[in-house]
């Protein structure tokens, strides 16, 4: 209390108050909005102990080619429009089967957004260079921004669930431009065009989305392809680089790291053999979830069809439930499900069959001094 001075009423000090403080200057604590996750299928949340994809994270599912990768965000992209959010595909591979994610439960006449790279090159691309004939990484950004830009001016009242079919497929314009003229390029130039153009979108835009304050829940679910960095100890590295790797907090690792670690599963009658499916090793390769499923590391294998994702013992099951669309590709209309055969064919590093880890081996010893040890099961490289 202050010392009085004459007949003046005392003055009372005031409390500091730090709430008050916070909100002075705009830093108030802000909870954050329930964990809720895009459902994959019940054999994807056996084999990783995870229920799919979270909400209002940047997810990553890597691996090498034709390992079950686009299966598993393409399950994702199903569970979003099931639950009234609004999938926007991001297809810079030309490579969505429209026929396989109908068969997947997608309804492709239903509320989504499908983006190709000519969308990126006209709406974005061409505004900056009218001369230019390819799409860019920086494109994919200023797409990104975009959509979540016209939520935010209330033209898309929904949750944004981003499903890019991949990372790595797009250069940056520095890489386009010095194509065009004939000129040489540098793979870290990409590299450094993804950290700069999606630095806002990893760091703020979709973390940001989960707090309490902010009216939708925006999510990224992307595709990368790896490679191996030999000179590195068998280090896996990822097509396009690594800002994704860095900014993700779940991450799927698909197949094997040296080798693919698949399989090719074929159904066999009378008539035909048909391969309608892909054995493969899913593991959480990163778990860096807030909430009680964060940090569980869990791996097993599945099968990836036409129709997403099955564990291995439900195989019977499946082609039951599948009869005539084995009919239908087998040209058998009289076979029942217990009539088909299964076969398996390793696949190799480059996804052709026949892996040949002793060659392998052999080469990599040849060519870097060491040999790196690939079990020939799983792809893996052994301690």
């Amino acid at each position: 209390m202050a010392v009085p001075n004459g007949n003046k009423k005392p003055t009372k000090k005031k409390k500091f108050s730090l709430d008050d403080f916070k909100k002075k200057i705009g830093g108030e604590d802000v909870d954050q909005k329930p964990l809720e996750w895009y459902k994959c299928s019940p054999a994807l949340q056996k084999a990783t102990g995870l229920p799919g994809f979270p909400k209002g994270y940047i997810s990553l599912s890597r691996g090498f080619s034709n390992t079950g990768k686009s299966t598993s965000v393409l399950e994702a992209a199903v569970d979003a429009q099931r639950q009234g959010d609004l999938p926007i595909i991001i297809d810079t591979e030309n490579n969505v089967g429209i026929e396989r994610i109908k068969k997947m439960g997608f309804d492709w006449g239903g509320d989504k957004i499908y983006v190709q790279n000519d969308f990126l090159l006209e709406q974005f691309g061409r505004k900056k260079d009218p001369k230019r004939n390819e799409a860019s990484i920086e494109d994919l950004a200023d797409a990104i921004h975009f959509f979540l830009n016209q939520q935010e001016a209330g033209e898309l009242p929904k949750n944004l669930c981003f499903i890019i079919d991949s990372l790595g497929t797009l250069d940056c314009i520095r890489s386009i431009n010095a194509s065009e003229k004939g000129t040489s390029d540098n793979n870290m130039w990409n590299a450094g065009a993804f950290e700069h153009a999606f630095k806002s979108i990893l760091n703020s835009r979709i973390p940001a989305s989960r707090k309490q304050n902010r009216k939708y829940v925006n999510t990224i679910i992307a595709v990368q392809k790896i490679w191996i960095d030999a000179m590195g100890a068998g280090v896996v590295k990822h097509k396009g680089g690594e800002a994704f790797f860095f900014g993700s907090r779940l991450i799927y690792h698909h197949g094997g790291i040296a080798a693919h670690g698949t399989k090719m599963v074929g159904a066999t009658s009378k008539k035909r053999n048909v391969s309608y499916g892909i054995e493969t090793n899913i593991k959480v390769a990163k778990n860096h979830i807030d909430g009680p499923l964060g940090g569980i590391s869990m791996e097993g294998k599945l099968i990836s069809t036409p129709h997403g994702f099955i564990f291995p013992e439900d195989i019977d099951e499946y082609k039951k439930e599948h009869i005539q669309y084995f009919r239908d590709v087998l040209g058998d209309l009289t076979i029942n499900a217990d009539d088909i055969g299964n076969k398996y064919t390793d696949v190799n590093i480059d996804g052709d069959v026949e892996l040949n880890v002793e060659n392998l081996n052999r080469e990599m010893k040849e060519n870097f001094g060491k040999d790196m040890n690939v079990d020939p099961e799983t792809g893996e490289i052994k301690e």
